[in-house]
């Protein structure tokens, strides 16, 4: 009730999110159309397709509906694909709503059309760069084949999805893109700093892979992303925290970060649940 609340407070009536309040609960920013607003129509989305209050299910498509418009004048692809994820949970209990699917299409093709755009040879992605939450690309594509049943995107974000496990690879350890430069097409990737956000949307997005292509190599994608939260990355250093529950915010070149912030901890909570949910009890 109280994240419902919330996000009611950030959006204005026209849709538009807010994304910064200060510790005195005073908005300070102006609205906007990016990543935020597409995060809100994907917690949307899962209130929707929970067993939560009728009222606040309600109240979650208000959100849902008011914002929607906004997201097709976005030009992020992260936008894109968190508006996605919104879509394909509201269509798990409202199957047959057509405009539901027809966004769904529409942000969907959008991102096929960005890969076609940027793909050559050795670069088998969505833009010039790779930045932060870069499997949820992939992901938004996987479950909009889940949805739709379109073969193309299920092929765009195997061949995406496959290329950033490769690209996050050193030896047999996951190494996220760093975020001291990211990863221009072309250049040097940045190793440092890494951040927990990055494993843990890959684990989400290849446990749907893994789901609908019981590949070895998602398998071994899962294990080596979840390893790296505990230890099995460049600094051998673990980022979970067994006496609090809690996720360290990354790896820096001097080692561990030792804030421990709501975005990792989510991360690592989000990742953990669906590695767990991926297998048998005698695969764990």
């Amino acid at each position: 009730r109280k994240l419902i609340s919330f996000l009611l407070l950030m959006q204005e009536e026209d849709g538009r999110f807010h994304n910064l309040m200060d510790y005195s609960q005073r908005i300070i920013d102006k609205p906007g159309i990016d990543d935020h607003l597409g995060r809100a129509i994907w917690a949307a989305g899962a209130v929707i397709n929970s067993t939560i209050s009728t009222g606040m299910r309600a109240s979650a498509r208000l959100i849902f509906d008011r914002a929607l418009p906004w997201a097709r004048m976005s030009t992020s692809p992260r936008t894109k694909a968190y508006v996605c994820l919104g879509l394909h949970e509201r269509l798990k209990v409202e199957s047959e709503e057509r405009n539901l699917r027809a966004n769904l299409k529409l942000m969907a093709d959008s991102l096929v059309a960005l890969y076609d755009n940027n793909r050559a040879s050795n670069w088998e992605w969505f833009e010039n760069i790779l930045t932060y939450d870069n499997a949820r690309l992939c992901q938004a594509l996987l479950v909009a084949y889940q949805s739709l049943g379109e073969q193309t995107y299920l092929a765009v974000a195997e061949v995406t999805l496959q290329f950033l496990k490769k690209t996050e690879t050193i030896g047999e350890i996951h190494a996220p893109i760093g975020n001291h430069g990211w990863y221009v097409k072309g250049g040097t990737k940045a190793l440092y700093d890494q951040q927990p956000i990055e494993p843990g949307a890959l684990i989400e997005a290849t446990t749907i892979a893994y789901k609908l292509n019981q590949s070895k190599l998602y398998e071994d994608a899962l294990r080596q992303a979840l390893g790296w939260f505990f230890g099995l990355n460049t600094k051998s250093v673990k980022l979970y925290d067994d006496s609090t529950g809690a996720c360290y915010d990354g790896i820096n070149p001097k080692g561990l970060n030792k804030n421990q912030g709501a975005e990792s901890t989510l991360a690592f909570l989000l990742a953990a649940e669906a590695f767990v949910n991926s297998f048998s009890q005698e695969q764990l």
